[in-house]
Protein backbone atom coordinates (compact mmCIF):
# COMPACT_ATOMS: atom_id res chain seq x y z
CA UNK A 1 0.00 0.00 0.00
CA UNK A 2 1.25 3.48 -0.84
CA UNK A 3 -0.28 6.80 0.21
CA UNK A 4 0.79 10.42 0.39
CA UNK A 5 0.60 10.70 4.16
CA UNK A 6 0.16 8.36 7.12
CA UNK A 7 -1.22 9.89 10.30
CA UNK A 8 -0.51 7.88 13.45
CA UNK A 9 -3.27 8.67 15.95
CA UNK A 10 -6.83 9.94 15.74
CA UNK A 11 -7.19 12.77 18.26
CA UNK A 12 -7.64 16.41 17.33
CA UNK A 13 -4.08 16.72 15.99
CA UNK A 14 -4.15 13.62 13.83
CA UNK A 15 -7.63 14.06 12.40
CA UNK A 16 -7.02 17.75 11.66
CA UNK A 17 -3.86 16.83 9.75
CA UNK A 18 -5.81 14.16 7.87
CA UNK A 19 -8.65 16.50 6.88
CA UNK A 20 -6.33 19.32 5.81
CA UNK A 21 -4.20 16.92 3.75
CA UNK A 22 -7.29 15.44 2.11
CA UNK A 23 -8.55 18.94 1.32
CA UNK A 24 -5.26 19.47 -0.51
CA UNK A 25 -5.96 16.42 -2.64
CA UNK A 26 -3.62 14.02 -0.86
CA UNK A 27 -4.25 10.33 -0.29
CA UNK A 28 -4.38 9.86 3.48
CA UNK A 29 -4.31 6.90 5.86
CA UNK A 30 -5.10 7.32 9.59
CA UNK A 31 -4.03 4.46 11.87
CA UNK A 32 -5.43 4.21 15.40
CA UNK A 33 -4.05 1.56 17.76
CA UNK A 34 -7.27 1.08 19.77
CA UNK A 35 -10.81 0.16 18.66
CA UNK A 36 -11.87 3.80 19.13
CA UNK A 37 -11.18 7.02 17.26
CA UNK A 38 -10.64 10.13 19.33
CA UNK A 39 -7.76 9.68 21.75
CA UNK A 40 -7.55 12.02 24.73
CA UNK A 41 -9.55 14.64 22.82
CA UNK A 42 -12.66 12.47 23.14
CA UNK A 43 -12.28 12.60 26.94
CA UNK A 44 -11.78 16.35 27.07
CA UNK A 45 -13.89 19.47 27.30
CA UNK A 46 -13.02 20.10 23.66
CA UNK A 47 -11.88 23.69 24.14
CA UNK A 48 -9.23 25.05 21.78
CA UNK A 49 -7.16 28.15 22.68
CA UNK A 50 -6.81 29.95 19.35
CA UNK A 51 -6.03 33.68 19.79
CA UNK A 52 -6.98 36.01 16.98
CA UNK A 53 -9.76 33.72 15.76
CA UNK A 54 -12.56 35.16 13.66
CA UNK A 55 -15.23 34.72 16.34
CA UNK A 56 -13.67 37.23 18.76
CA UNK A 57 -16.20 39.92 17.80
CA UNK A 58 -18.99 37.63 19.06
CA UNK A 59 -17.46 37.88 22.53
CA UNK A 60 -17.64 41.67 22.45
CA UNK A 61 -13.87 41.92 22.22
CA UNK A 62 -11.06 42.22 19.73
CA UNK A 63 -7.68 40.58 19.77
CA UNK A 64 -4.40 41.95 18.46
CA UNK A 65 -1.12 40.16 17.84
CA UNK A 66 0.60 42.63 20.15
CA UNK A 67 -1.77 41.81 23.03
CA UNK A 68 -1.33 38.07 22.57
CA UNK A 69 2.45 38.31 22.44
CA UNK A 70 2.52 40.58 25.50
CA UNK A 71 0.45 38.06 27.45
CA UNK A 72 2.42 35.03 26.30
CA UNK A 73 5.80 36.62 27.02
CA UNK A 74 4.60 37.37 30.55
CA UNK A 75 3.25 33.84 31.11
CA UNK A 76 6.11 31.93 29.47
CA UNK A 77 9.08 34.05 30.49
CA UNK A 78 12.31 32.48 29.25
CA UNK A 79 10.33 29.58 27.75
CA UNK A 80 8.97 31.86 25.01
CA UNK A 81 10.25 30.41 21.70
CA UNK A 82 9.77 33.03 18.94
CA UNK A 83 9.86 30.45 16.13
CA UNK A 84 7.35 28.02 17.64
CA UNK A 85 5.03 30.63 19.15
CA UNK A 86 5.24 32.70 15.98
CA UNK A 87 4.23 29.70 13.85
CA UNK A 88 1.27 29.06 16.13
CA UNK A 89 0.08 32.68 16.10
CA UNK A 90 0.55 32.93 12.34
CA UNK A 91 -1.48 29.82 11.60
CA UNK A 92 -4.12 29.50 14.34
CA UNK A 93 -6.65 31.96 12.81
CA UNK A 94 -6.09 30.46 9.36
CA UNK A 95 -6.66 26.96 10.72
CA UNK A 96 -9.97 28.03 12.26
CA UNK A 97 -11.12 29.53 8.96
CA UNK A 98 -9.97 26.51 6.96
CA UNK A 99 -11.70 23.98 9.18
CA UNK A 100 -14.97 25.88 9.38
CA UNK A 101 -15.02 26.63 5.64
CA UNK A 102 -13.79 23.25 4.41
CA UNK A 103 -14.97 20.65 6.93
CA UNK A 104 -17.77 19.82 9.36
CA UNK A 105 -15.95 21.50 12.27
CA UNK A 106 -17.94 24.33 13.85
CA UNK A 107 -16.60 26.39 16.73
CA UNK A 108 -18.60 28.32 19.33
CA UNK A 109 -17.49 31.58 20.92
CA UNK A 110 -17.66 32.02 24.69
CA UNK A 111 -16.38 34.34 27.41
CA UNK A 112 -13.98 32.02 29.27
CA UNK A 113 -11.03 34.14 30.46
CA UNK A 114 -7.37 33.32 30.03
CA UNK A 115 -5.96 31.47 33.02
CA UNK A 116 -3.49 34.12 34.22
CA UNK A 117 -5.47 37.39 34.19
CA UNK A 118 -2.90 39.11 36.38
CA UNK A 119 -0.74 39.57 33.26
CA UNK A 120 -1.11 42.36 30.72
CA UNK A 121 -2.66 41.29 27.42
CA UNK A 122 -5.04 38.69 28.86
CA UNK A 123 -8.47 38.35 27.29
CA UNK A 124 -11.74 36.54 27.63
CA UNK A 125 -12.90 34.56 24.61
CA UNK A 126 -9.68 33.26 23.08
CA UNK A 127 -10.80 29.69 23.74
CA UNK A 128 -13.30 28.23 21.28
CA UNK A 129 -15.70 25.40 22.07
CA UNK A 130 -17.20 22.93 19.62
CA UNK A 131 -20.82 22.97 18.51
CA UNK A 132 -22.90 19.97 19.58
CA UNK A 133 -23.18 17.15 17.06
CA UNK A 134 -25.72 14.48 16.14
CA UNK A 135 -23.85 11.19 15.77
CA UNK A 136 -26.59 9.76 13.59
CA UNK A 137 -24.77 11.64 10.80
CA UNK A 138 -21.75 9.38 11.29
CA UNK A 139 -23.60 6.23 10.29
CA UNK A 140 -21.68 3.11 11.29
CA UNK A 141 -18.65 5.20 12.21
CA UNK A 142 -20.46 6.28 15.38
CA UNK A 143 -19.70 2.84 16.76
CA UNK A 144 -16.00 3.70 16.48
CA UNK A 145 -16.21 7.04 18.29
CA UNK A 146 -14.50 6.79 21.69
CA UNK A 147 -17.12 7.28 24.45
CA UNK A 148 -16.51 10.23 26.78
CA UNK A 149 -15.56 9.98 30.42
CA UNK A 150 -18.54 8.76 32.47
CA UNK A 151 -18.20 11.53 35.04
CA UNK A 152 -18.76 14.15 32.31
CA UNK A 153 -22.35 13.07 31.69
CA UNK A 154 -25.57 11.88 33.27
CA UNK A 155 -27.33 8.53 33.41
CA UNK A 156 -26.21 5.95 30.87
CA UNK A 157 -25.02 8.13 27.99
CA UNK A 158 -26.40 11.65 28.25
CA UNK A 159 -23.53 13.99 27.48
CA UNK A 160 -23.45 17.38 29.21
CA UNK A 161 -21.90 20.41 27.53
CA UNK A 162 -20.21 23.30 29.31
CA UNK A 163 -23.35 25.36 28.68
CA UNK A 164 -25.82 22.81 30.09
CA UNK A 165 -25.25 22.93 33.88
CA UNK A 166 -26.22 26.58 34.30
CA UNK A 167 -29.58 25.88 32.65
CA UNK A 168 -30.14 22.52 34.37
CA UNK A 169 -29.65 24.08 37.81
CA UNK A 170 -32.31 26.70 37.08
CA UNK A 171 -34.92 24.41 35.56
CA UNK A 172 -37.30 25.12 38.44
CA UNK A 173 -36.63 28.86 38.46
CA UNK A 174 -37.34 30.05 34.92
CA UNK A 175 -39.49 29.00 31.99
CA UNK A 176 -36.56 29.25 29.58
CA UNK A 177 -34.38 27.00 31.73
CA UNK A 178 -37.25 24.51 32.12
CA UNK A 179 -37.80 24.33 28.35
CA UNK A 180 -34.08 23.93 27.70
CA UNK A 181 -33.73 21.18 30.29
CA UNK A 182 -36.87 19.38 29.20
CA UNK A 183 -35.76 19.43 25.56
CA UNK A 184 -32.40 17.90 26.45
CA UNK A 185 -33.94 15.12 28.54
CA UNK A 186 -36.71 14.32 26.04
CA UNK A 187 -34.16 14.12 23.23
CA UNK A 188 -31.96 11.83 25.30
CA UNK A 189 -34.85 9.52 26.23
CA UNK A 190 -36.00 9.29 22.62
CA UNK A 191 -32.48 8.42 21.44
CA UNK A 192 -32.03 5.91 24.22
CA UNK A 193 -35.23 4.11 23.30
CA UNK A 194 -34.44 4.03 19.59
CA UNK A 195 -30.66 3.64 19.50
CA UNK A 196 -29.78 2.37 22.97
CA UNK A 197 -27.82 5.50 23.87
CA UNK A 198 -27.80 9.26 23.54
CA UNK A 199 -26.97 10.49 20.05
CA UNK A 200 -26.13 14.09 20.95
CA UNK A 201 -22.43 14.48 21.64
CA UNK A 202 -20.71 17.56 23.05
CA UNK A 203 -17.32 18.87 24.15
CA UNK A 204 -14.32 16.86 22.90
CA UNK A 205 -16.58 14.06 21.72
CA UNK A 206 -18.28 16.51 19.36
CA UNK A 207 -14.96 17.78 18.04
CA UNK A 208 -13.75 14.26 17.25
CA UNK A 209 -17.10 13.33 15.68
CA UNK A 210 -17.00 16.39 13.42
CA UNK A 211 -13.41 15.68 12.40
CA UNK A 212 -14.18 12.00 11.85
CA UNK A 213 -17.14 12.78 9.59
CA UNK A 214 -15.02 15.29 7.67
CA UNK A 215 -12.27 12.74 7.14
CA UNK A 216 -14.73 10.10 6.00
CA UNK A 217 -16.42 12.48 3.55
CA UNK A 218 -13.02 13.27 2.00
CA UNK A 219 -12.08 9.66 1.41
CA UNK A 220 -9.51 9.34 4.19
CA UNK A 221 -8.78 5.67 4.93
CA UNK A 222 -9.46 5.06 8.62
CA UNK A 223 -8.04 2.02 10.40
CA UNK A 224 -8.66 1.05 14.01
CA UNK A 225 -6.70 -1.60 15.94
CA UNK A 226 -3.73 -0.72 13.74
CA UNK A 227 -0.64 0.18 15.75
CA UNK A 228 2.24 2.02 14.09
CA UNK A 229 5.41 0.31 15.30
CA UNK A 230 8.38 1.32 13.19
CA UNK A 231 9.38 3.93 10.63
CA UNK A 232 10.90 2.93 7.29
CA UNK A 233 13.80 4.97 5.89
CA UNK A 234 15.29 5.43 2.46
CA UNK A 235 18.48 7.50 2.16
CA UNK A 236 17.86 9.04 5.58
CA UNK A 237 14.27 10.12 4.87
CA UNK A 238 11.06 8.59 6.25
CA UNK A 239 9.41 6.74 3.36
CA UNK A 240 7.04 4.43 5.17
CA UNK A 241 5.79 2.95 8.40
CA UNK A 242 5.20 -0.57 9.66
CA UNK A 243 1.71 -1.25 11.02
CA UNK A 244 0.71 -4.09 13.35
CA UNK A 245 -2.76 -5.08 12.16
CA UNK A 246 -4.87 -8.25 12.11
CA UNK A 247 -2.11 -10.16 13.87
CA UNK A 248 0.60 -9.35 11.34
CA UNK A 249 2.96 -6.56 10.36
CA UNK A 250 2.48 -4.74 7.08
CA UNK A 251 4.45 -1.91 5.52
CA UNK A 252 2.80 1.21 4.14
CA UNK A 253 4.90 3.40 1.83
CA UNK A 254 4.48 7.17 1.96
CA UNK A 255 5.21 9.67 -0.77
CA UNK A 256 4.99 12.73 1.48
CA UNK A 257 5.45 12.04 5.17
CA UNK A 258 4.35 10.53 8.46
CA UNK A 259 2.64 12.58 11.17
CA UNK A 260 3.13 11.28 14.71
CA UNK A 261 0.03 12.12 16.77
CA UNK A 262 -0.38 9.07 19.00
CA UNK A 263 -1.29 11.04 22.12
CA UNK A 264 1.72 11.12 24.42
CA UNK A 265 2.43 8.58 27.15
CA UNK A 266 -0.25 8.74 29.87
CA UNK A 267 -0.82 4.98 29.60
CA UNK A 268 2.89 4.14 29.82
CA UNK A 269 3.79 3.53 33.50
CA UNK A 270 7.54 3.67 32.92
CA UNK A 271 7.39 7.04 31.16
CA UNK A 272 4.96 8.43 33.72
CA UNK A 273 7.34 7.49 36.52
CA UNK A 274 10.16 9.26 34.68
CA UNK A 275 8.32 12.47 33.81
CA UNK A 276 5.29 12.86 36.10
CA UNK A 277 5.60 13.91 39.77
CA UNK A 278 3.69 11.73 42.24
CA UNK A 279 2.96 9.26 39.44
CA UNK A 280 2.71 6.36 41.88
CA UNK A 281 -0.30 7.75 43.73
CA UNK A 282 -1.77 10.11 41.14
CA UNK A 283 -3.96 9.16 38.20
CA UNK A 284 -3.64 9.66 34.46
CA UNK A 285 -6.86 10.49 32.67
CA UNK A 286 -5.64 9.40 29.24
CA UNK A 287 -7.00 6.39 27.36
CA UNK A 288 -5.22 3.08 26.98
CA UNK A 289 -3.71 3.83 23.58
CA UNK A 290 -1.49 6.67 24.81
CA UNK A 291 1.60 4.49 25.27
CA UNK A 292 4.28 6.80 23.87
CA UNK A 293 4.43 5.00 20.50
CA UNK A 294 4.92 8.18 18.49
CA UNK A 295 7.61 9.50 20.81
CA UNK A 296 9.44 6.15 20.71
CA UNK A 297 9.42 6.15 16.89
CA UNK A 298 10.63 9.73 16.84
CA UNK A 299 13.52 8.94 19.17
CA UNK A 300 14.41 5.89 17.06
CA UNK A 301 14.58 8.24 14.07
CA UNK A 302 17.19 10.37 15.84
CA UNK A 303 14.85 12.82 17.52
CA UNK A 304 14.80 13.78 21.19
CA UNK A 305 12.19 14.24 23.90
CA UNK A 306 12.26 17.69 25.48
CA UNK A 307 13.71 17.63 29.00
CA UNK A 308 13.33 21.32 29.85
CA UNK A 309 9.63 21.85 30.55
CA UNK A 310 8.43 23.52 33.74
CA UNK A 311 5.74 20.81 33.82
CA UNK A 312 5.29 17.60 31.85
CA UNK A 313 1.55 17.25 32.27
CA UNK A 314 -1.70 19.19 32.27
CA UNK A 315 -2.36 18.85 35.97
CA UNK A 316 -5.73 18.18 37.48
CA UNK A 317 -7.26 17.61 40.89
CA UNK A 318 -8.90 14.20 40.92
CA UNK A 319 -10.90 11.89 43.15
CA UNK A 320 -12.09 8.38 42.53
CA UNK A 321 -13.33 5.04 43.77
CA UNK A 322 -12.76 1.44 42.59
CA UNK A 323 -15.45 -0.15 40.47
CA UNK A 324 -16.42 -3.79 40.86
CA UNK A 325 -14.30 -4.75 37.84
CA UNK A 326 -11.17 -3.30 39.47
CA UNK A 327 -10.98 -0.15 37.33
CA UNK A 328 -11.21 3.32 38.83
CA UNK A 329 -14.02 5.76 38.27
CA UNK A 330 -12.30 9.13 38.45
CA UNK A 331 -13.73 12.61 38.80
CA UNK A 332 -11.90 15.72 37.71
CA UNK A 333 -12.53 18.78 39.86
CA UNK A 334 -12.03 21.23 36.99
CA UNK A 335 -15.25 23.23 37.29
CA UNK A 336 -18.00 23.75 39.80
CA UNK A 337 -17.48 22.30 43.27
CA UNK A 338 -14.03 23.56 44.36
CA UNK A 339 -14.63 26.98 42.80
CA UNK A 340 -17.88 27.62 44.63
CA UNK A 341 -18.85 28.90 48.12
CA UNK A 342 -19.14 26.58 51.10
CA UNK A 343 -16.04 24.44 50.58
CA UNK A 344 -12.30 24.39 51.10
CA UNK A 345 -9.37 22.03 50.46
CA UNK A 346 -6.72 21.08 53.02
CA UNK A 347 -3.50 19.09 52.94
CA UNK A 348 -4.25 15.63 54.36
CA UNK A 349 -0.95 15.67 56.24
CA UNK A 350 -1.31 19.07 57.94
CA UNK A 351 -5.02 19.91 57.95
CA UNK A 352 -4.21 23.33 56.52
CA UNK A 353 -5.07 25.09 53.29
CA UNK A 354 -2.22 25.36 50.79
CA UNK A 355 -3.72 26.89 47.63
CA UNK A 356 -6.42 29.07 46.11
CA UNK A 357 -9.02 26.33 45.61
CA UNK A 358 -10.67 28.19 42.74
CA UNK A 359 -7.48 28.74 40.75
CA UNK A 360 -6.89 27.22 37.35
CA UNK A 361 -6.13 23.50 37.38
CA UNK A 362 -2.58 23.82 36.05
CA UNK A 363 -1.56 26.23 38.79
CA UNK A 364 -3.43 24.16 41.40
CA UNK A 365 -1.57 21.02 40.37
CA UNK A 366 1.78 22.77 40.20
CA UNK A 367 1.25 24.13 43.72
CA UNK A 368 0.26 20.67 44.95
CA UNK A 369 3.46 19.17 43.56
CA UNK A 370 5.75 21.91 44.84
CA UNK A 371 4.20 21.74 48.32
CA UNK A 372 4.64 17.96 48.38
CA UNK A 373 0.93 17.37 48.91
CA UNK A 374 0.22 13.77 48.04
CA UNK A 375 -3.36 13.72 49.26
CA UNK A 376 -5.80 16.46 50.18
CA UNK A 377 -9.39 16.62 51.39
CA UNK A 378 -12.13 18.72 49.88
CA UNK A 379 -14.60 19.59 52.64
CA UNK A 380 -18.06 20.99 51.90
CA UNK A 381 -21.07 22.00 53.93
CA UNK A 382 -24.40 20.39 53.08
CA UNK A 383 -25.92 23.29 51.05
CA UNK A 384 -22.77 23.51 48.90
CA UNK A 385 -22.73 19.78 48.18
CA UNK A 386 -26.43 19.94 47.33
CA UNK A 387 -26.09 22.95 45.04
CA UNK A 388 -22.71 22.40 43.37
CA UNK A 389 -22.00 18.71 43.92
CA UNK A 390 -18.76 17.28 45.24
CA UNK A 391 -16.75 15.23 42.78
CA UNK A 392 -18.68 12.23 41.48
CA UNK A 393 -21.62 13.13 43.74
CA UNK A 394 -23.64 15.39 41.48
CA UNK A 395 -25.85 18.28 42.66
CA UNK A 396 -29.53 17.98 43.60
CA UNK A 397 -31.75 16.29 42.53
CA UNK A 398 -29.18 13.48 42.45
CA UNK A 399 -28.71 11.81 45.85
CA UNK A 400 -25.41 11.81 47.72
CA UNK A 401 -26.30 8.73 49.78
CA UNK A 402 -24.98 6.14 47.25
CA UNK A 403 -21.55 7.78 47.42
CA UNK A 404 -21.64 7.66 51.20
CA UNK A 405 -22.31 3.93 51.06
CA UNK A 406 -19.32 3.48 48.73
CA UNK A 407 -17.13 5.46 51.17
CA UNK A 408 -16.22 7.80 48.33
CA UNK A 409 -17.78 10.62 50.39
CA UNK A 410 -17.22 10.78 54.17
CA UNK A 411 -19.73 12.66 56.36
CA UNK A 412 -20.27 13.83 59.91
CA UNK A 413 -22.46 16.28 61.80
CA UNK A 414 -19.44 18.30 62.96
CA UNK A 415 -16.04 19.27 61.61
CA UNK A 416 -14.46 17.80 64.75
CA UNK A 417 -16.26 14.52 64.16
CA UNK A 418 -15.16 14.51 60.52
CA UNK A 419 -11.49 14.77 61.47
CA UNK A 420 -11.46 11.34 63.06
CA UNK A 421 -12.80 9.80 59.86
CA UNK A 422 -10.25 11.43 57.56
CA UNK A 423 -7.22 11.22 59.82
CA UNK A 424 -6.53 14.91 60.47
CA UNK A 425 -5.76 16.50 63.82
CA UNK A 426 -9.03 17.89 65.17
CA UNK A 427 -7.58 21.07 66.64
CA UNK A 428 -5.73 22.00 63.46
CA UNK A 429 -8.62 21.39 61.08
CA UNK A 430 -11.15 23.13 63.31
CA UNK A 431 -8.83 26.15 63.55
CA UNK A 432 -8.38 26.14 59.76
CA UNK A 433 -12.13 26.10 59.16
CA UNK A 434 -12.80 28.78 61.78
CA UNK A 435 -10.24 31.14 60.26
CA UNK A 436 -11.57 30.44 56.76
CA UNK A 437 -15.16 31.03 57.88
CA UNK A 438 -14.41 34.41 59.47
CA UNK A 439 -12.88 35.75 56.27
CA UNK A 440 -15.27 33.98 53.89
CA UNK A 441 -18.27 35.58 55.58
CA UNK A 442 -16.76 38.94 54.56
CA UNK A 443 -15.94 37.75 51.06
CA UNK A 444 -12.19 37.86 51.70
CA UNK A 445 -9.32 35.41 51.49
CA UNK A 446 -6.17 37.21 52.69
CA UNK A 447 -4.25 33.94 52.63
CA UNK A 448 -4.72 32.90 48.98
CA UNK A 449 -6.95 35.59 47.39
CA UNK A 450 -9.65 33.15 46.31
CA UNK A 451 -12.18 34.88 44.11
CA UNK A 452 -10.00 37.94 43.59
CA UNK A 453 -9.20 37.27 39.92
CA UNK A 454 -11.37 36.93 36.83
CA UNK A 455 -10.74 33.23 36.37
CA UNK A 456 -11.71 32.07 39.86
CA UNK A 457 -14.81 34.28 39.76
CA UNK A 458 -15.83 32.95 36.34
CA UNK A 459 -16.20 29.35 37.52
CA UNK A 460 -17.97 30.26 40.76
CA UNK A 461 -21.57 31.18 41.65
CA UNK A 462 -22.47 34.63 40.26
CA UNK A 463 -25.53 34.82 42.53
CA UNK A 464 -23.46 34.53 45.70
CA UNK A 465 -22.39 37.81 47.33
CA UNK A 466 -20.06 39.48 48.07
CA UNK A 467 -17.55 36.99 46.64
CA UNK A 468 -18.92 34.41 44.18
CA UNK A 469 -16.23 31.92 45.18
CA UNK A 470 -16.25 32.27 48.96
CA UNK A 471 -18.71 31.21 51.63
CA UNK A 472 -18.31 29.79 55.16
CA UNK A 473 -18.92 26.15 56.06
CA UNK A 474 -21.71 26.31 58.66
CA UNK A 475 -24.49 23.83 57.88
CA UNK A 476 -24.23 20.13 58.76
CA UNK A 477 -23.71 17.51 57.66
CA UNK A 478 -20.19 18.18 56.48
CA UNK A 479 -18.79 16.10 53.64
CA UNK A 480 -15.22 15.23 52.63
CA UNK A 481 -13.75 13.70 49.47
CA UNK A 482 -10.10 12.70 49.12
CA UNK A 483 -8.25 14.63 46.41
CA UNK A 484 -5.21 13.27 44.56
CA UNK A 485 -2.93 14.80 41.95
CA UNK A 486 -3.49 13.67 38.39
CA UNK A 487 -2.95 14.74 34.82
CA UNK A 488 -5.38 15.30 31.98
CA UNK A 489 -2.56 14.51 29.59
CA UNK A 490 1.20 14.43 29.27
CA UNK A 491 3.11 17.36 27.74
CA UNK A 492 6.70 16.19 27.29
CA UNK A 493 7.20 15.32 23.64
CA UNK A 494 9.50 15.44 20.64
CA UNK A 495 11.49 18.54 19.79
CA UNK A 496 10.16 20.07 16.58
CA UNK A 497 10.44 23.27 14.56
CA UNK A 498 7.82 25.76 13.41
CA UNK A 499 6.89 23.47 10.50
CA UNK A 500 6.09 20.60 12.92
CA UNK A 501 9.11 18.67 11.64
CA UNK A 502 10.81 16.36 14.13
CA UNK A 503 14.35 17.57 14.77
CA UNK A 504 17.44 15.46 15.20
CA UNK A 505 19.64 16.19 18.17
CA UNK A 506 21.85 18.36 15.96
CA UNK A 507 18.83 20.55 15.12
CA UNK A 508 18.30 19.28 11.56
CA UNK A 509 14.82 18.02 10.59
CA UNK A 510 14.22 14.34 9.91
CA UNK A 511 12.96 14.42 6.30
CA UNK A 512 9.37 13.22 6.04
CA UNK A 513 8.71 13.07 9.81
CA UNK A 514 6.32 15.37 11.68
CA UNK A 515 4.80 15.48 15.15
CA UNK A 516 1.64 17.18 16.41
CA UNK A 517 -0.50 17.09 19.51
CA UNK A 518 0.98 15.36 22.54
CA UNK A 519 3.77 13.69 20.55
CA UNK A 520 5.03 17.22 19.87
CA UNK A 521 6.45 18.86 22.98
CA UNK A 522 4.18 21.48 24.56
CA UNK A 523 4.77 24.78 22.78
CA UNK A 524 4.23 26.38 26.22
CA UNK A 525 6.95 24.20 27.83
CA UNK A 526 4.52 23.20 30.58
CA UNK A 527 2.98 26.59 31.26
CA UNK A 528 -0.75 26.88 30.51
CA UNK A 529 -1.98 30.28 29.29
CA UNK A 530 -5.65 29.32 28.95
CA UNK A 531 -8.26 26.62 28.57
CA UNK A 532 -7.70 24.58 25.41
CA UNK A 533 -3.94 25.23 25.30
CA UNK A 534 -3.40 21.62 24.31
CA UNK A 535 -6.07 21.18 21.63
CA UNK A 536 -5.52 24.62 20.04
CA UNK A 537 -1.84 23.98 19.24
CA UNK A 538 -2.59 20.32 18.42
CA UNK A 539 -4.98 21.29 15.65
CA UNK A 540 -2.80 24.16 14.48
CA UNK A 541 0.38 22.08 14.15
CA UNK A 542 -1.61 19.26 12.55
CA UNK A 543 -2.72 21.88 10.01
CA UNK A 544 0.88 23.12 9.59
CA UNK A 545 2.24 19.60 9.09
CA UNK A 546 -0.36 18.69 6.47
CA UNK A 547 0.18 21.90 4.52
CA UNK A 548 3.96 21.47 4.61
CA UNK A 549 3.66 17.91 3.27
CA UNK A 550 1.26 19.07 0.55
CA UNK A 551 3.62 21.89 -0.41
CA UNK A 552 6.61 19.53 -0.53
CA UNK A 553 4.77 17.09 -2.80
CA UNK A 554 3.60 19.92 -5.04
CA UNK A 555 7.17 21.20 -5.37
CA UNK A 556 8.34 17.75 -6.48
CA UNK A 557 5.66 17.45 -9.16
Amino acid sequence: MEVDIVVCGSGAAGLTAAVVAANAGLEVLVVESTPWFGGTTAFSGGGAWLPGHRHMAETGSADSREEVETYLRAVLGDKYDPEIIGAFLDNAPAMVAHMEDSSQVRFVANDVPDYEPEHAGWKAGRMLLTADFDTRLLGKLRNRLRPPRRDMGLFHSMQVSMFDPAMFKRFHKSAAAFRYTAARFVRYLADRLRYGRGMRVVNGNALVARLLLSASERGVTLWTEARASELIFTAGAVTGVKIERNGKSEAVDVRGGVVLATGGFGANPEMRTRFIPHADYGWSLQPEGCRGDGIAMGIAAGGAINEGNVANGIWQTTSGYPRADGSMEISIHAFGDRHCPGSLIVDAATGQRFVNEAGNYQRFGQTMHKAGVRYAWMISEAPAARKYGIGLAKPWPFPIRPWLRKNYVVADRTIAGLTGKIGIDSGVLCATVEQFNRNAALGMDPQFQRGADAYSRYNADPDHKPNPSLGPLRTAPFYAVQIRPGELSTLAGLVTNGKAQVLRQDGRPVPGLYAAGLDNNSIWSGHYPGGGCSIGPAMTFGYIAARHIAGTLAARA
